[in-house]
């Protein structure tokens, strides 16, 4: 059976959706879009100070990222902007950056610097996906296993405490210079003396808040509740602690008018080397969440995924982003997508509607934004945490097998000791190769013709010493499997009472070069001795290699056998009955 080939991109995906578009869909998505919208800015400008950067950072990428994302994709449902994991991510790879080569830069120069960077980042992530949609990456996205994506975000949530945990405490230490989470929690512990009370009874409170409204009126718009109370609280208490005041957004060094400035996003081929490894591990971050996410509601609402087109529109959206001075890269938000769906939206204009909401309630709201507390901020990203554990699924990996676990914890632990893009990379690696040491070791099995004329197993533990001997083989034939099946046919070989070998390849569909070579020694080890290969079971796709390879003139034509799938032993019988002649031709 022909599987289904991967549709073409379309450049223009959201004209299908004004065909048919009636009140009624407008209606719904109109709702959808207000509660999205509504989650978002808090949301938004909590992934800002995650990452380190002013607030507009997140509400930019939430406003264009949620527009052109849902423009040019194919979900119905999907909400882009920023995310937890790219905003963290963001946040050490340009700490790193500019503790490596901009040590000495403060000020006004170091924020240039790191808007710069940052710029960089989201341009190369727009190429980055783009290209990857072009190219069809979602075929490669089965490489990355389940326990990387998971230790990966298991890493993620105590980074995101580490970072979070000063505003939540008011602990004034500085995380300047630490890009590892490991050495953001050894600062905070050392700085653990200068905790302010009332910032953390402000932040335990926001917590509680927040988890009372979610389990009480689930629909509402609770993070935006409990930022307005928590900045009535401060707000009031700031009165009686002039000295020791809580942190609100409008101490930190932040833009007076909320509106974007434009920018021509040339790339710095001297910072390129510095940036692009921090903009791959984003930008394929930012892919397996939008593919999770969209696949997963896709199933869902019945609508069929189509991957590579949701990876074009994000790609979109990052090269459009980065015309936008300073803003975060955009991304697949779980949370606002799914509230997106739970509010019943229809089409992709509701997501689209979002974003739109969203600028006008910042543009208009922006001195109130200003009165937000830190600690609020922070109790929201932290109450956020335990929905990236995914319980169940990493039980699952330590029951599994120990592979899966051992790639979970190298990689959960790999986030704690190096930058987060390394530790991403590292996760990836070691699932490859844990991949490829399995796909490696290609099964062979001996057969036999029984008297009834069909093919058994012969027992591995029987000592076997026949004439003609059919040795079946499966699993994927490639470079890293050629030694192997070299080694285990040259010691069927060896057996001197062997005089042919049919290699029954009916399950074999890839072969490349070196496995043609390890066929070509083969056949000169036994055609050195006068003994004889023929191969049964050949596929097309095996056969245009042999070909090609030159195989099908070296080892004859006539030794070669094709698979018949309505009955295939046929092509192995057909092989038997050549070798017993060239034997007895050879008498």
């Amino acid at each position: 059976m022909k599987l289904p080939g991967a549709k073409s991109i379309s450049l223009a995906p959201f004209i299908e959706e004004f065909k048919g578009y009636s009140f009624f869909h407008l209606k719904s998505d109109a709702l959808a879009a207000l509660a999205v919208a509504l989650m978002t800015i808090p949301q938004s400008i909590a992934y800002s100070l995650l990452a380190g950067l002013p607030p507009t950072a997140g509400l930019y990428s939430a406003i264009f990222g949620a527009i052109f994302a849902a423009g040019f994709g194919s979900s119905r449902h999907l909400i882009s902007g920023p995310s937890t994991g790219t905003a963290i991510l963001i946040q050490t790879s340009i700490a790193e950056i500019v503790n490596s080569y901009y040590e000495t830069a403060t000020g006004k120069e170091l924020e240039a610097i790191i808007l710069h960077i940052l710029t960089q980042i989201v341009v190369l992530m727009g190429i980055i996906q783009v290209l990857a949609a072009l190219f069809h990456v979602s075929k490669l996205l089965q490489f990355v296993s389940r326990p990387v994506v998971l230790g990966y975000f298991a890493g993620i949530t105590i980074a995101i405490v580490a970072t979070q945990v000063f505003y939540f405490t008011g602990v004034s230490g500085t995380q300047e210079g630490a890009a590892f989470t490991l050495l953001k929690i050894w600062i905070f512990f050392t700085q653990l003396f200068t905790l302010s009370l009332p910032t953390l009874g402000l932040g335990a409170f926001s917590v509680a808040l927040l988890l009372v409204i979610r389990h009480r009126w689930k629909n509402r718009p609770a993070a935006l509740i409990m930022l307005t109370v928590a900045a009535l609280i401060a707000y009031g208490a700031n009165f009686w602690l002039k000295d020791h005041p809580i942190a609100r957004l409008g101490d930190v060094d932040i833009v007076e008018k909320p509106y974007p400035s434009l920018t021509f996003p040339l790339l710095d081929l001297t910072l390129l080397n510095k940036v692009f490894p921090a903009a791959v591990a984003i930008s394929l971050l930012a892919i397996l969440e939008v593919f999770s996410i969209s696949r997963t509601f896709a199933t869902k609402s019945g609508q069929k995924a189509q991957i590579n087109q949701d990876i074009f529109g994000l790609g979109v959206s990052n090269v459009l982003l980065s015309f936008v001075y300073g803003t975060l890269p955009a991304s697949g938000s779980a949370t606002r997508t799914s509230l997106n769906f739970r509010m019943n939206a229809k089409t992709r204009i509701a997501a689209i509607l979002s974003g739109l909401f969203t600028a006008v309630i910042v543009f208009f709201c922006w001195p109130l934004v200003k009165l937000v507390p830190l600690a609020a901020l922070a109790a929201l990203l932290m109450a956020t945490v335990p929905t990236l554990m995914n319980w169940s699924e990493i039980r699952l990996c330590f029951h599994a097998t120990k592979e899966d676990a051992a790639v979970f914890l190298i990689t959960f632990f790999s986030c704690l000791i190096f930058s987060l893009d390394i530790a991403f990379f590292i996760g990836i690696v070691i699932s490859i190769a844990s991949y490829l040491k399995k796909s490696a070791m290609p099964h062979l099995v001996e057969y036999a013709f029984n008297t009834k004329g069909r093919l058994t197993i012969v027992s591995s533990k029987a000592d076997v010493h026949r004439k003609v001997r059919i040795i079946g083989i499966s699993g994927e034939l490639y470079f890293a499997s050629a030694d192997v099946f070299q080694s285990a046919l040259e010691t069927i070989a060896e057996d001197r009472k062997t005089s042919a070998i049919v290699l029954r390849l009916n399950n074999i569909y890839h072969m490349d070069a070196s496995m043609c070579l390890a066929i070509l020694g083969l056949y000169d080890s036994l055609h050195s001795s006068g003994r004889h290969l023929i191969i049964s079971g050949l596929t097309e796709e095996v056969w245009h290699v042999f070909y090609r390879a030159g195989l099908v003139r070296t080892i004859g034509l006539d030794n070669l056998y094709f698979t018949d799938e309505t009955n295939p032993q046929f092509s192995t019988w057909k092989a038997c009955l050549r070798a017993q002649e060239l034997l007895e031709d050879r008498i």
